[in-house]
């Protein structure tokens, strides 16, 4: 995934207009990112031996086999030429680079066959998934531009390799591919057996677009079939996946389409358009959304529309050089109010093109002097609430930073050099990071200024009831009382800012891109995919105004799998053109080991930390409470007016504390971290076992070498999926979360 950046802001998105050559991953000035414009067509079906068998058993053989192979070209042609048109229609979100176009198919006869010379004879790249070894010097020279070979072998010392083998290799396929053009006979009978169609299944499942390519007995040319998305309804899957599949139900989402025709071509644009520019709504100028938030950023508060009145008055007395512009009318003004009024009070929901757009265009940046500011002042004040005195004084002499991207370096020896070439996640994940960490922070000040501000305005009363000095008959009178009206003033206007900008909501877009890519890197080299990179994000549309019947589910997800798209197979970092799972478990062991141990010791930094601030500020709440029960008791003894600070300002300050606890889930996250810490360290030690074991098995066999692989993923598979089930419950346990008044 090669990513550069191309956007400077959410009105203007395309200032980097020099071409970037392929390969780079490099940031621009602006910070903003783009994704590699890629579209991966997967072709399967049957092998030789079964077209042979059923479709290719009739008198006019040789013209039904020149008639697929025409329509297998004729439609990769157009699959392809549309979706150049998607890329050209936008300057966009779309990094300037020349579009990579790759076809994904195994070496198998027949329609892989097929799929192999298309890719040549149409100028496509050819990526390669086999689930076997293969021998790189029986492959074609220079046709195979990448390729992956899982190298399974078959269990209980059969002959053939298992459907669930098969499976997963179509599963893995599917998960690196936008479309899936398919060639499926009619003589699979009611109940689906081969892989074709268990690949069609798992495709509609996760409602990926499928052309199909009909073999019926009857005809001599292949019948050209589009999935409906409006068909892929939620009833119709849980159904599949109940119930199970057959060949009618499979069929009934697919439409008869005559091949060149304008219904086939439209329906077809339709699907590759709704893949690739599911944002195109978000960046139209006219659409709604854009306006009413273009709106709320114009309109002024009452000074400052009233200076702007004041200074085009002035410009009429040619007190001014130059002419100013008139300000919109008082009514325009009040309306703009009102409207600014309804937003803060309740922000309306972004629509998922539009948080595309606004993703992909927000500029990495650092802190402004003001957030820097706050965010030292806020380190500060909380390591001294903890009696830190040094940590405290760390906070005022270090701004916030990000550790960036830690990659894992290769080995000295060759034993521990690393099988693939490291996939190019440094730069989208350093941008995410840094992303998150800023709205982290703006939204952690934010709760901390408004709870303490809250506290002060109690003990702003208090002291203006007393008339603390300098409230004295001799000083300033009405002191405390501005304070307190500034305090409630800034508290309104803060929690309102916070929640019309969605402070929170970007930080878990951005920290749940960041930590999905961080989760990737866990398992590419064995093809272990966290669930972002494979769940469905479609649905069906509500309306019909969506393109192609479909409603994207998730902006952040869209992005990750268009990301994983746009990487591709994972690479032999010796330059192979065939990267072998079973050839190197002892690299990926090691590889595997050193990224589970960088996540399980920030897993342990995040415990340690939240749960010794979460003991300090109780320990510093029960303080206050009891400095309070004790100024009550005395209070019943001895009449003191300054008593009721203790009495209504401490429990006020320790009502904040406790506020900004609950707010953040400071104890709920630790306890999280805590649970993944301990489960990864489970399963280091499971990795340890393993390693001996290996060791102490001198065999070196394929199947051996299998058997180990497999163990491997399995390992993999239970760590990704214990990353991703935390990161997926702590973002919905936040999701609720918007700033709100104090109690």
């Amino acid at each position: 995934m090669q990513l550069t950046g191309v956007s400077e802001s959410a009105e203007v998105a395309n200032s980097a207009n020099t071409p970037i050559e392929r390969g780079s991953s490099v940031f621009q000035k602006e910070g903003c990112i783009g994704i590699v414009p890629v579209f991966s067509i997967l072709v399967a079906g049957h092998r030789q031996a079964r077209l042979d068998r059923h479709w290719l058993a009739a008198d006019d053989r040789d013209q039904r086999a020149i008639a697929l192979q025409a329509l297998l070209s004729q439609q990769v042609r157009l699959i392809r030429d549309q979706a150049e048109a998607c890329f050209e229609s936008t300057d966009q979100i779309y990094a300037h680079v020349a579009p990579d176009y790759r076809i994904i198919t195994g070496l198998a006869s027949g329609v892989d066959q097929l799929a192999r010379e298309c890719a040549q004879s149409s100028d496509l790249s050819l990526h390669l998934l086999a689930p076997q070894i293969v021998n790189e010097s029986d492959l074609p020279p220079h046709t195979i531009d990448r390729g992956v070979a899982i190298g399974m072998q078959p269990w209980h010392h059969t002959d053939e390799l298992s459907d669930t083998e098969f499976e997963l290799r179509d599963h893995l396929a599917l998960s690196f591919s936008d479309l899936l053009l398919a060639v499926w006979d009619d003589a699979e009978g009611d109940q689906i057996q081969s892989g074709t169609a268990r690949m069609v299944k798992d495709a509609l499942l996760r409602r990926k677009p499928v052309i199909l390519l009909r073999l019926e007995a009857s005809r001599s040319k292949p019948v050209l079939m589009i999935a409906d998305p409006q068909r892929l309804t939620d009833t119709w899957i849980a159904q599949m996946r109940v119930m199970g599949a057959d060949t009618n139900t499979l069929l009934q989402v697919f439409c008869e389409e005559e091949p060149g025709s304008d219904p086939a071509n439209n329906r077809l644009q339709e699907w590759i358009s709704n893949i690739l520019l599911p944002f195109e709504a978000g960046l139209d100028q006219d659409n709604r959304e854009r306006q009413l938030i273009s709106r709320i950023e114009k309109q002024k508060p009452l000074l400052q529309y009233v200076g702007q009145w004041l200074f085009w008055c002035l410009s009429l007395t040619r007190l001014f050089s130059q002419p100013r512009r008139r300000p919109i009318s008082l009514y325009e003004w009040i309306q703009g109010s009102w409207l600014w009024f309804g937003m803060m009070f309740n922000p309306p929901t972004k629509s998922q093109p539009f948080r595309i757009v606004e993703c992909l265009s927000t500029e990495t940046r650092t802190f402004s002097r003001r957030e820097e500011f706050v965010s030292r002042a806020h380190g500060f004040f909380s390591n001294l609430a903890r009696l830190d005195i040094k940590q405290a004084i760390d906070s005022l002499r270090y701004p916030p930073c990000s550790r960036g991207y830690q990659s894992i370096k290769p080995g000295t020896t060759i034993s521990d050099q690393h099988p693939i070439q490291e996939p190019d996640l440094e730069e989208v994940f350093n941008w995410s990071d840094t992303m998150a960490r800023l709205f982290a922070t703006r939204y952690r000040d934010d709760t901390w200024m408004i709870y303490y501000a809250a506290a002060f305005a109690v003990f702003c009363a208090v002291a203006g009831a007393i008339h603390l000095w300098p409230a004295s008959d001799t000083g300033l009178p009405y002191i405390w009382v501005f304070l307190e009206f500034f305090l409630l003033h800034f508290i309104v206007r803060r929690v309102l800012k916070a929640r019309y900008r969605d402070y929170h909501g970007r930080w878990m877009g951005f920290r749940f891109l960041a930590e999905q890519l961080r989760y990737l890197r866990l398992g590419y080299p064995l093809l272990v995919l966290p669930r972002s990179f494979v769940d469905p994000i479609w649905a069906p549309a509500k309306t019909s105004e969506q393109k192609a019947g479909m409603q994207l589910i998730s902006a952040e997800s869209w992005i990750l799998q268009r990301v994983l798209i746009a990487e591709g197979l994972p690479r032999d970092a010796q330059g192979k053109k065939i990267y072998t799972l079973t050839q190197h478990n002892s690299s990926v062991l090691s590889y595997v080991r050193e990224v589970l141990e960088e996540h399980r010791q920030y897993f342990y930094r995040s415990y340690h930390h939240l749960h010794r601030n979460h003991a300090s500020l109780h320990r510093l709440a029960f303080v206050l409470f009891s400095l309070t029960f004790i100024a009550v008791t005395i209070h019943f003894f001895v009449s003191l007016p300054g008593i009721l600070i203790f009495t209504a300002f401490f429990p006020a300050w320790g009502a904040a504390i406790h506020g900004i606890l609950t707010q953040n889930e400071v104890s709920r996250v630790s306890s999280m971290a805590t649970s993944v810490w301990q489960q990864l360290t489970t399963l280091l030690e499971a990795l340890d076992i393993h390693e001996q074991k290996m060791e102490a098995d001198m065999q070196t066999s394929a199947t051996s070498d299998w058997a180990e692989t497999h163990t491997l993923r399995e390992m993999v598979s239970v760590a990704s999926e214990v990353l991703c089930d935390e990161n997926r419950y702590w973002h919905q346990l936040f999701q609720p979360k918007t700033p709100e008044l104090p109690g």
